[in-house]
């Protein structure tokens, strides 16, 4: 009774495990075979769904047809601390679409989080200079008239 909410020992002492975003073995086999075997196996379920063996064709096509998920990119650092670092890192995008690396769907998501980011830098440099500019204007008010 006194086990029961505690499944293992606490603390993982063989590593960090599979890195976020990379594939288990079976996905992985599963895509091997549908690589190697893919128009075969497409070929087979359409015969076999002529035949009216339907639940086989949907079974095959999940793994088929691909799932539309969003999958990590790996660009390298994309620094974003200042408007001319932010400039510099577009331009690396730029570089990683034009060679192919990247795709252009995938780089006007990161163009999204970049110019959000800009957006933020543009803000805090406003209200830095509204605040130095409200500093010197308050001796000037504060004086009688």
């Amino acid at each position: 009774m006194g086990n029961l909410g505690r499944p293992f020992e606490p603390g993982n002492k063989f590593g960090r495990g599979r890195p976020r975003g990379s594939r288990n073995k079976k996905s992985l086999l599963a895509q091997q075979l549908l690589d190697n075997h893919g128009a075969a196996l497409v070929r087979k379920a359409v015969l076999e769904a002529i035949k009216g063996n339907v639940p086989m064709l949907r079974m095959l096509l999940g793994y088929i047809l691909p799932r539309h998920t969003d999958q990590p990119v790996k660009t390298g650092p994309l620094p974003m601390g200042t408007a001319a670092e932010i400039s510099q890192s577009s331009q690396a995008l730029l570089q990683q679409v034009a060679s192919g690396k990247i795709t252009p769907s995938q780089a006007h998501d990161i163009f999204a989080l970049l110019e959000a980011q800009r957006k933020i830098i543009e803000t805090q440099d406003f209200d830095a200079r509204l605040r130095a500019v409200e500093r010197r204007l308050a001796p000037i008010r504060s004086e009688p008239t």
